[in-house]
């Protein structure tokens, strides 16, 4: 297997790095030691708790059975009744899957294909986030008795000193990373004291990428654009990119996500055989689940041609209904029928891969699939037969896509190809500005009006871009604004804290309209934050408006945002005599106190309860900006 050549691990403490790939309905964990000195190796987890022999598989079910109660019985391998006859016989196990995708964005909605059946099997007592964290804990201790059986080197020698990438859909944002970050902690991978340092993410287009990177290291000669196209279980995430300078790639169009994974193949085929079979004795709902497992099994996975019928077997060999093509057992479909299951999803990756090529400034002759969903002859074959000039379809590892994301997202951490993102939306906040009556604009506005600290009339609904939507950013980058919040002398007397929203804008514009009310429904609430003003307070000047009589307090400080990392980092800078403070912040649940870069103790923020319906860019982890 062709590596790309890493280099020795330069530290002096060794590490253990924990990448985990939760999917729709299947799940892979990747490991690498880093001891000083050596080359740092990327290894899979092969063998999970309730596996009923070793059989090198690097994927297990993404499912959790519960009692009644809420308590676990069973979750990844250990799901199968016919390995685990003692969840056979329970009475009541309720069946948890594709829970993941209840942690989707809402504007990210599958369509009216999906079936929600599964998606409300839930316990009562359960959360999505908590279902979330039985399974991580359930992956994790499948990881650390794997590594105690299989390395030579002690769990106990990096059991503190563990690090963790989880991985997630290209339109996964802030808010998702925060709900799987308090679900690993619930998980025990780490504690809440540790969880922002010890806990990161990498969407699963870039983590694809890094894995393709390793295992055909020419790609990283390439001088036009890459498309890598992950077809999971739930979601089809496509992400192009392009060469910089030494091996370092930029994301150059915004990434996208669709639901269209394979689990939307077998519910089209699940509605066939309900709808087929509704006047047989064969369309009960036990038969019917019986059917599409087989199907979601076997039949998706072998089939290659529309020509040739396929027999979904479902039953034993006493089954029989001649009217319905049902024979010992197996249900007879044509091989057209098939195909109309996958036509939806073959014709959505197309779309979305002439879609970035279209978008894209940079020539794309490369597709590069990974993921579960890639391994179907017959999907690769439909691809392959569309695009046949100016571009080339291909699975780099045939026998290893179900575990690209792990292996890539440990990639990820080790070697960071990329560089720099683009943004997939505008964001920016509201803002107020001064009244001006002979502006039209401002004249519409005016019931707005009010009187600010300074005695002057100022107008609300206004809006301040801080990043545009497919703006390229490098992880280095900083996007600075000024802001000079006022103050009576008796709000400034009792100023403790600030709360502010950052807002993201959906809508169709390339660059989002300078005032909010013009499309309501585009902008959304972000995130909320509150921030501990009391450090800051110091560097408030008096001033004084003669022609109003208005004394009124005065800040003057920049908002600074790094997009360019995959969960983003911000902080606030301000004068104190002529030296430039700042304090840097994040998304947590409670006030923590922080230090500059100085060792200076400096501001503490805190972000409070995510909106509803707001997620934030991947990963912002705050701004602290005046209404």
């Amino acid at each position: 297997m062709a590596t790309h050549q890493r280099q020795p691990y330069s530290g002096t403490e060794r590490k253990l790095i924990i990448a985990i790939d939760v999917g729709t309905t299947f799940s892979g964990v990747s490991y690498a030691l880093l001891d000083p000195g050596m080359v740092p190796q990327i290894q899979p987890v092969t063998q999970f708790v309730g596996q009923s022999e070793p059989r090198g598989d690097s994927k297990v079910p993404s499912i959790v059975c519960y009692r009644q109660d809420g308590t676990v019985a069973a979750a990844g391998a250990g799901t199968d009744p016919e390995m685990n006859p003692e969840l056979a016989a329970m009475d009541d196990v309720i069946r948890v899957e594709w829970f993941k995708l209840h942690l989707r964005p809402p504007h990210l909605a599958p369509s009216q294909e999906f079936e929600l059946q599964k998606l409300r099997s839930f316990p009562k007592n359960k959360t999505p986030v908590q279902v979330f964290g039985d399974f991580l804990g359930y992956l994790f201790q499948s990881t650390k008795k794997y590594i105690m059986e299989s390395e030579s080197w002690s769990w106990n020698s990096v059991e503190k000193n563990t690090y963790f990438v989880l991985s997630h859909p290209n339109g996964w944002e802030g808010k998702q990373q925060s709900q799987m970050r308090k679900a690993a902690i619930a998980a025990g991978l780490v504690d809440k004291s540790e969880a922002l340092e010890r806990i990161s993410f990498v969407s699963e287009g870039e983590a694809s990428l890094h894995f393709c990177l390793n295992k055909k290291p020419i790609l990283r000669s390439e001088r036009d654009g890459i498309l890598v196209v992950d077809c999971g279980g739930g979601t089809i995430d496509v992400s192009a990119y392009s060469q910089t300078i030494k091996g370092k790639f930029k994301e150059i169009t915004p990434s996208e996500c669709h639901f269209q994974g394979s689990i939307f193949v077998t519910c089209r085929a699940k509605e066939y055989f309900e709808q087929k079979l509704r006047n047989s004795k064969y369309g009960s709902s036990h038969e019917i689940e019986a059917m599409a497992r087989s199907f979601d099994r076997i039949t998706k996975c072998t089939f290659n041609s529309p020509n040739l019928p396929c027999y979904v077997k479902f039953g034993g060999l006493n089954y029989n209904d001649p009217k319905f093509q049902i024979r010992s057992g197996s249900i007879t479909v044509v091989g057209s029928q098939i195909a109309s299951f996958f036509e939806p999803a073959i014709q959505d990756i197309i779309r979305l891969i002439d879609g970035q090529r279209s978008k894209s400034t940079i020539i794309i002759k490369t597709v590069l699939l990974v993921g579960g969903f890639a391994r179907s002859n017959y999907l690769f074959s439909q691809l392959s037969s569309h695009f046949t000039r100016g571009i080339s379809i291909t699975r780099v590892d045939t026998t290893h896509l179900n575990k690209a994301v792990a292996d890539g997202a440990v990639s990820y951490y080790l070697d960071r190809y990329v560089s720099a993102r683009v943004s997939r939306y505008s964001y920016g906040k509201t803002i107020i500005r001064l009244f001006d009556p002979k502006n039209p604009e401002h004249a519409r506005r005016e019931s707005t009006k009010f009187m600010y600290a300074n005695g002057k009339y100022y107008i609300r609904s206004g809006f301040d871009t801080i990043l545009k939507k497919g703006t390229a950013v490098f992880e280095e980058t900083q996007f600075r604004r000024p802001y000079q919040p006022l103050f009576t002398p008796d709000e400034f007397s009792q100023l403790k804290e600030k709360t502010t929203r950052l807002k993201c804008y959906r809508g169709e514009a390339e660059r989002p309209p300078e005032w909010i009310d013009l499309e309501p429904n585009s902008f959304h609430d972000t995130c909320v934050i509150r921030s501990d003003v009391t450090d800051i307070k110091k560097s408030a000047s008096l001033e004084y408006n003669p022609l109003t009589e208005k004394r009124y307090y005065k800040f003057d400080y920049e908002t600074v945002i790094l997009f360019g990392l995959t969960e983003l980092e911000a902080y606030i800078t301000w004068k104190e005599n002529g030296i430039e403070k700042r304090c840097v912040f994040s998304i947590i649940v409670s006030a923590v106190r922080s230090k500059d870069r100085s060792g200076v103790k400096q501001s503490s923020f805190m972000m409070t309860e995510l909106v509803s319906n707001g997620e934030i860019p991947s990963a912002i982890k705050c701004s602290l900006d005046t209404e």
